[in-house]
């Protein structure tokens, strides 16, 4: 486990310095991992928890946290960005992908957001093999299989095996040349990217999260990070930054870098068309940068995580007996577990400034419904050749569907993206409120 992050299975300490200082920061290591393992041993009985049952190993992961902090010892940590290089066919040729969507279940803009130019997004080694990350070729698949492809000048052509998974691929060239540079000439274009280094061993062992961003309040992304990091042992983070406009990915590396007890993260900056999401006719087959980015994460660095949860900035999971989600999907028959949403509303006791920063402890009363299913893995369990992860499921995986488990999809975290909902007066008969998930929130961000 990397150095700082707290370990539900509890920590094994070296002997005691002999210096003041050190003797100290030792003490204080031995107390967080007597917290930790106390929270191992509690015994669990069948029924329902009190809130105070329920909230003691949030207590204690909190307990734990402050005191790393009050130690005063420096986390090792390594935080990167990371720019994708492609390959993306120019304006002026004449090759183009072709949208998939019959005209009568178009939007209007659909033509417009649809990515027709995008080869690949990245391309990465991982074991013997250099992995293409991409949309899906489509049409283009007979000219890439038969075009000229080299690595460092050799021909690696026959070496090149292309496949399509529903809205993304997952290509190879196997056995590669041990090269840093592919070239492809394709009709009347050459490209090239470099290739990346494995960085599998990059997140070995820790718990993580996979996470897309455009524009979220980097505030929320700090909060996002602590949750996670008290409430389920979170130390690492793949952050794809999607087009951001209000800051650089250096800003979020720089936020993510200050949230105690985050040891490790990548943000990518995943410059790349979203696509179109779903017509009038709610046909959904053309977005395909999310569902890249979802293969790309697995295999250039979290393929030996030890867990990793699915989620977006303003989602906050919960299980309901406040262990960590980790634990329920190792506990699993599939190393895989999904979840249903709970919508927490754009709802207030009192009206706030308008200029105001919101944050999620702003918010505490439940909205009618459900909202769309996330995930939690454990990767090493997954047979990668059979499955694959997606927005809202993990296919071939037959993850169990818990209603042990649920995530917070809060409204009034969100930029307005794709919803922009009024802020209002929570009221009975419309807004619940979320006693356990109130109290949680004051254990993770009170003083």
């Amino acid at each position: 486990m990397t150095s700082g992050a707290i370990d539900h299975t509890g920590t094994t300490f070296a002997a005691e310095p002999a210096d003041p200082l050190s003797t100290e920061i030792a003490r204080l290591g031995r107390r967080v991992a007597q917290l930790e393992a106390g929270a191992e041993r509690m015994p669990r009985h069948a029924g329902p928890l009190t809130l105070e049952e329920f909230l003691r190993p949030i207590r204690r992961a909190r307990a734990a946290c402050d005191l790393r902090c009050a130690s005063g010892h420096q986390q090792s940590k390594t935080i990167k960005v990371v720019r994708p290089t492609g390959m993306t066919l120019p304006a002026h040729s004449g090759l183009r992908r072709d949208p998939p969507r019959k005209p009568a279940d178009r939007q209007p803009d659909y033509l417009e957001k649809f990515d027709n130019r995008t080869l690949f997004y990245d391309a990465f080694r991982l074991g013997d093999d250099v992995w293409l990350s991409g949309p899906p070729t489509n049409n283009l698949r007979a000219g890439l299989e038969s075009a000229d492809w080299h690595m460092d000048g050799a021909d690696v052509s026959g070496s090149v095996s292309l496949g399509d998974w529903g809205r993304t691929q997952r290509s190879r060239i196997t056995g590669a040349h041990p090269g840093r540079h592919l070239t492809l000439d394709l009709a009347d274009s050459r490209f090239s990217m470099v290739i990346a280094p494995d960085e599998s061993d990059l997140f070995a062992g820790q718990r993580t999260v996979i996470t897309k961003s455009k524009d979220n309040d980097l505030v929320w992304i700090r909060d996002f990070l602590r949750y996670y990091h008290v409430v389920h042992g979170v130390t690492g983070v793949v952050f794809y930054d999607n087009n951001s406009t209000k800051y650089r990915p250096e800003d979020v590396a720089d936020v993510i870098s200050s949230v105690q007890g985050i040891t490790t993260a990548v943000v990518v900056a995943w410059n790349y068309p979203w696509g179109p999401n779903a017509g009038p006719n709610k046909v959904w087959d053309s977005d395909y940068c999310q569902y890249s980015l979802m293969e790309h994460g697995r295999f250039r660095y979290l393929s030996k995580a030890a867990g990793v949860i699915n989620t977006d900035i303003d989602e906050l999971v919960l299980t309901n007996d406040a262990r960590p989600v980790f634990d329920h999907a190792a506990e699993s028959e599939s190393g895989a577990v999904s979840y249903q949403g709970r919508w927490i509303a754009k709802a207030t006791v009192e009206p706030m400034n308008p200029l105001r920063q919101r944050r999620f402890v702003d918010y505490r009363h439940r909205a009618s419904g459900t909202t769309t299913k996330k995930w939690t893995v454990i990767p090493e369990l997954l047979d990668w050749q059979t499955t694959q992860w997606r927005v809202h499921s993990v296919i071939g995986s037959n993850a169990e569907a818990s209603e042990q488990i649920h995530h917070r999809h809060y409204q009034g975290v969100n930029n307005g993206w794709k919803y922009d909902r009024a802020e209002s007066a929570a009221k009975p008969g419309t807004h619940t409120y979320d006693v356990r998930m109130s109290r949680v929130l004051d254990i993770v961000f009170g003083d």
